[in-house]
């Protein structure tokens, strides 16, 4: 199934409008039902790119705190718009996944009943990330020009989100797309944990807004610096403040914001 559509819209301008052939990215709800010996139980819906759902599932998992790993995962099955995942017994799915429900939003509840990401970071019992990582600002802003240059999709439709894992020499190692933030954060994350990666020696740089959701997922993977096109929020920094994690947002040109542990950065003395 194709990432994008070809439709008829009108392009207005003040005076006059005209019928021209359009690319939309095209979306599906994928519903993700996880199963063991003991049966199935419904997991999540989401509204995502109909490609590579192997990527945005184990990311999913991961960054929920279901699966420790992608071995944790015995067989992904995709019809239509229904993947069934087999989870191995040992990763005790069904206890972990009984404490998210208490929550209305899965990304929020992935240690337990917790009200905000912060709440949710220290429910997790995680200790803070440490790192010897120390990066140039311009190394942030190649690799967030890198992202921009490859997100075919957005190029193509304006209607995607993009997330990359990134070097210290600001490389694109994994990159992935997705009609929502948080999408492509799984599908990047997900694409490093096939491949047996160490994400704690890599850079997410992203599109989105810095929610706390958001950085949530980055933190939970042991991710030391997050970067974005886009703005910080409170929830977001706070939770990055706490987690160890260093958030930059507004990353244009030759200007950036930096909102918590800034010592990573090495600034080049004039």
């Amino acid at each position: 199934m194709k990432s994008t559509r070809s439709i008829s819209i009108l392009k207005c301008m003040e005076t006059h409008c005209e019928e021209i052939e359009d690319v939309v990215a095209h979306e599906l709800g994928l519903r993700i039902l996880l199963t063991d010996s003991m049966g199935e139980e419904s997991f999540a819906l989401v509204h995502t790119l109909p490609t590579e759902f192997d990527s945005l599932i184990i990311g999913l998992l991961f960054t929920s705190r279901l699966i420790s790993s992608p071995g944790d995962v015995v067989q992904i099955r995709t019809r239509s718009q229904l993947a069934k995942v087999r989870l191995s017994d040992e990763s005790a799915f069904r206890d972990k996944l009984n404490s998210i429900r208490a929550t209305a939003r899965i990304v929020m509840g992935i240690c337990g009943p917790e009200e905000g990401a912060l709440g949710t970071w220290r429910a997790c019992d995680v200790p803070a990330i440490e790192t010897s990582m120390k990066i140039s600002p311009s190394i942030i802003r190649q690799a967030i020009q890198n992202l921009n240059n490859e997100m075919v999709l957005y190029r193509q439709t304006g209607g995607t989100h993009g997330a990359a894992l990134v070097d210290t020499e600001g490389n694109v190692i994994k990159l992935a797309e997705d009609v929502g933030r948080h999408s492509a954060i799984d599908r990047v994350i997900g694409k490093a944990l096939l491949d047996n990666m160490n994400l704690s020696n890599l850079i997410l740089v992203c599109s989105g807004r810095l929610t706390g959701d958001l950085v949530l997922k980055a933190a939970v993977a042991r991710i030391p610096l997050i970067a974005s096109i886009s703005a910080g929020v409170f929830s977001g920094i706070e939770l990055a403040d706490a987690a160890g994690v260093t958030l930059i947002g507004f990353v244009r040109g030759a200007r950036m914001n930096v909102y918590t542990h800034p010592s990573r950065l090495v600034f080049s003395s004039v």
